[in-house]
């Protein structure tokens, strides 16, 4: 007795194998005959395309970060505002830089920063520019809808404390004064989950830049452009 010819079909997806059992014609020029086909689901947090995608994305990001603070440190130098050694200096003398910005803004822009200062803010922004929904980044449907339950949530908690700068509703999150001398808390911001709007970032940093035009050296339109 002759075994009849088994042909096993895949179609495999990212997150899913289709399956299919075929068996050979007995004759030349009939179709094979379908024994069994089905599917096999893997949840999204379980495949590993899943993790792949994130992992992608992480690396992008820090690669984009890292590239955002080195053509920082490479305009500051050029302009010869700050040294090397205080560009360079790892970790950060200031360990709560948002305070810094968040008091230029509650002053109302009577209060200004030192060079050193003001880099220290603009690093920490480097790293906080804030979600534009970029679809090159998001091309993941679950990524993407999980950015944008992000950016919901940082817009409710400015309207939550009546803030409209990302610095100032860090320091109302954690309790803090920015004109006081307390700047650490026992809550952790970061655990909060949350994205600020891009366009809100940007403003936020063109208005401290304004603020400061004219009374730091070499701080133009040509610098905030």
């Amino acid at each position: 007795m002759t075994t009849p010819k088994l042909n096993l079909a895949f179609d495999i997806g990212h997150s899913s194998i289709g399956w299919a059992v075929l068996q050979s014609a007995a004759k030349q020029g009939l179709n094979p005959s379908l024994l069994g086909c089905g599917v096999v689901l893997f949840p999204a947090d379980e495949c590993l395309n899943s993790q792949r995608a994130l992992f992608r994305r992480q690396r992008r990001h820090i690669a984009a970060t890292r590239n955002r603070i080195k053509r920082l440190k490479a305009l500051l130098g050029h302009l010869g505002v700050i040294s090397e050694a205080q560009l360079n200096q790892h970790p950060s003398p200031h360990s709560a830089p948002w305070l810094f910005a968040a008091r230029i803004f509650a002053s109302g822009g009577k209060q200004t920063l030192s060079w050193p200062e003001l880099w220290a803010v603009l690093r920490w922004y480097a790293h906080n520019r804030g979600y534009d929904g970029n679809a090159a980044w998001a091309r993941d449907e679950a990524e993407s809808t999980d950015d944008t339950e992000k950016v919901e949530k940082a817009k409710g908690m400015m309207a939550e404390y009546g803030k409209n700068t990302m610095a100032e509703t860090v320091c109302a999150y954690l309790g803090l004064d920015p004109h006081g001398k307390k700047s650490a808390s026992a809550k952790y911001f970061k655990g909060t989950n949350v994205a600020f709007p891009r366009d809100v970032v940007v403003a936020e940093v063109r208005r401290l830049l304004e603020v400061h035009r004219g009374k730091l050296s070499k701080l133009d339109d040509a610098f905030i452009a």
